[in-house]
């Protein structure tokens, strides 16, 4: 699995934990994927990953609270539930993307035979 693959994994996990979804929403994405950088997502992501980043900073902090938390808490629960639809959406896209990536070949599909030390017995 990979590193943002693991992230997300985390924060679904958060998103799907007890509490309102504003609290769960917030903790999922300030825990786990604040400090991701839209440029770690493959291509076809970096756009949605964007999206959701300047969503989740729009609002100023007041006092010593998170600007996430500062935002979370000025939405409202359908603006939260789409978010972390978003989440779970990103969490989805990346396993799937994982998926494709091709297997390693040791002999081409052209048909040629493997090496010696392969088709030998391992001698």
């Amino acid at each position: 699995m990979s590193y943002l693959t693991e992230r997300f994994q985390a924060a679904v996990t958060e998103l799907v934990g007890d509490g309102p979804v504003k609290e769960r929403l917030a903790s999922a994405y300030v825990e786990n994927l604040d400090d991701l950088e839209n440029t770690e997502f493959p291509a076809e992501l970096m756009e949605v990953f964007t999206h959701l980043q300047a969503a989740l900073h729009a609002e100023r902090p007041v006092g010593r609270e998170a600007c996430v938390r500062a935002t979370v808490r000025k939405m409202s629960s359908t603006q939260a539930r789409g978010h972390a639809g978003t989440i779970l959406m990103l969490y989805a896209e990346l396993v799937r993307h994982g998926q494709r990536t091709e297997p390693l070949r040791v002999v081409s599909a052209e048909g040629k035979l493997p090496p010696k030390f392969l088709s030998e017995g391992g001698q």
